[in-house]
């Protein structure tokens, strides 16, 4: 049995899906964000405002006349404290936008010291960009804004220039590049990590119900998990697992263990005492005696022999058999029986052969043969059907008798269990007991059906094996 045969149902893969499409929506959105940083929008951005700025201060030069463009800047753009040159040096640090007006190459206003000197110029696109400096009044050093949007515009004697440093915008897009990348590859790493997660657990857990699902079939407690790493917690519960099964093993080989030495210690001593009942001189008497000591060494010897085909799983005779000819030979065996109770003992047989044992085959289809007839009443029913299908041998015996309860179906196996129906007739309730371990030993399984011929009460008694 595979617990999760749909690996789409599983609650693994639903998170594993889950947590793929949420990584999925931030690597769009992530790669979105990408693409706006690499189009230079926020350049281009700042390029309008340069160019906008200059235009406006153009246009109320033409109008008003330059004393309204100094007005305007100076309102705006305070100059910088040019007396002291750190105060100089940290405004100009913190310089992101500037606007300058000079006079015979003297700043007459704006938040510049000196006019800027264009060191290069590049070509970016839709807009310029240019590498300036800038030096203070009272030092000779430079002050290069290594990249920055300016325009230049002549007002009659005076130079407009316009500017935006674009030194933190490229920092910013190199920035967003690459934790973009970085961000890309643990979302698909989580992606791919997620399902390998779900898959292993899945596997996991398949394995655990294989091997339980052994134990249930063979009856076998010497099926173990493999136990293959000690990082999970699969691997953990898998440990206490197969803990589990050696507690379970070693009680069950205990019990076992007494019921068949009670068993094997107390069938001497019955056939003594039945020995010893056949000196009895009533012949009535000597005759329920006997019968009662022959049930109880019948008894003893069920238990023995269904502990044997359970805990040694012998298969020494097994061989090619013809499963045809078994069944035919049961249903000879017991129709002097059915006619004598007015059964009608139908058949209906495919010629089938399965490698099996064929003692132990006749007696599981005598054992529930003899239980179909024993409690069918006077003129009923029996049928027996051996089909085969592409894959499995199928071989049914059904009869319209007393039958069982529904409730009662799922403790037919058990060993000295007699449905209420049945307790009034001779039995010890060990007769299914040992066709089960019969199947069982032949990687069969068996079942039951309550009023399998629509008669109102029956019972149907399924053996299936593989072909």
């Amino acid at each position: 049995m595979i617990a999760i045969r749909d690996f789409t149902r599983s609650s693994s893969f639903r998170v594993g899906v889950l947590l793929t499409t949420l990584a999925c929506i931030a690597i769009v959105l992530i790669v979105y964000f990408w693409r706006l940083t690499s189009s230079d929008l926020f350049i281009s951005e700042s390029n309008a405002a340069v160019s906008a700025k200059t235009n406006a201060l153009i246009t109320l030069h033409n109008n008003l006349g330059i004393e309204a463009v100094i007005a305007a800047i100076n309102s705006e753009n305070p100059a910088p404290d040019t007396s002291n040159a750190r105060s100089h040096d940290a405004a100009f640090n913190n310089l992101r936008s500037f606007v300058a007006l000079s006079k015979d190459n003297q700043i007459v206003a704006g938040n510049l010291s000196s006019v800027p000197l264009v060191l290069e110029r590049h070509q970016g696109g839709s807009f310029n960009t240019a590498e300036i400096a800038i030096t203070h009044q009272n030092s000779d050093s430079r002050k290069i804004l290594h990249q920055a949007l300016m325009k230049e515009a002549t007002l009659g004697a005076y130079e407009l220039y316009v500017g935006r440093g674009i030194d933190d915008l490229y920092s910013a897009q190199w920035f967003g590049k690459t934790f973009s990348w970085i961000i890309v590859v643990l979302l698909c790493t989580l992606s791919v990590l997620s399902f390998a997660i779900a898959v292993y657990v899945v596997n996991r857990i398949n394995r655990m119900s294989q091997t339980a699902d052994k134990i249930i079939k063979t009856g076998s407690l010497q099926e173990r998990l493999e136990i293959d790493s000690n990082w999970d917690d699969l691997s953990s519960l898998s440990f206490v697992f197969n803990q589990m099964l050696d507690t379970i093993e070693s009680s069950v080989n205990n019990i076992k263990s007494v019921t068949d030495s009670i068993a094997h210690d107390l069938r001497t001593p019955l056939s003594r005492l039945r020995n010893t009942l056949e000196k009895i001189e009533d012949d009535e008497l000597r005759s329920e005696t006997t019968q009662e000591a022959d049930n109880l060494l019948n008894m003893f010897n069920s238990l023995l022999r269904i502990s044997g085909l359970e805990t040694t799983n012998k298969k020494e005779g097994f061989c090619e058999t013809d499963l045809t000819s078994i069944v035919d030979d049961v249903i000879d065996l017991y129709q002097p029986l059915a006619e004598e109770r007015h059964i009608a003992l139908s058949s209906k047989l495919q010629a089938i052969e399965m490698f099996g044992d064929p003692n132990l085959l006749f007696q599981a289809v005598a054992n529930v043969l003899d239980n179909a007839i024993k409690y069918s009443p006077i003129n009923g029913i029996v049928n027996v059907e051996l089909t085969q299908t592409p894959s499995r041998i199928v071989l049914a015996v059904n009869d319209a008798g007393i039958g069982v309860g529904e409730q009662e179906i799922e403790n037919l196996e058990r060993r000295f269990y007699r449905a209420d129906g049945s307790r009034t007739s001779k039995g010890n309730g060990l007769g299914l007991s040992l066709v089960s371990a019969i199947v069982k030993l032949h990687d069969g399984k068996i079942w039951f059906v309550h009023d399998p011929l629509m008669k109102g009460s029956g019972l149907g008694v399924v053996f299936s094996f593989k072909c």
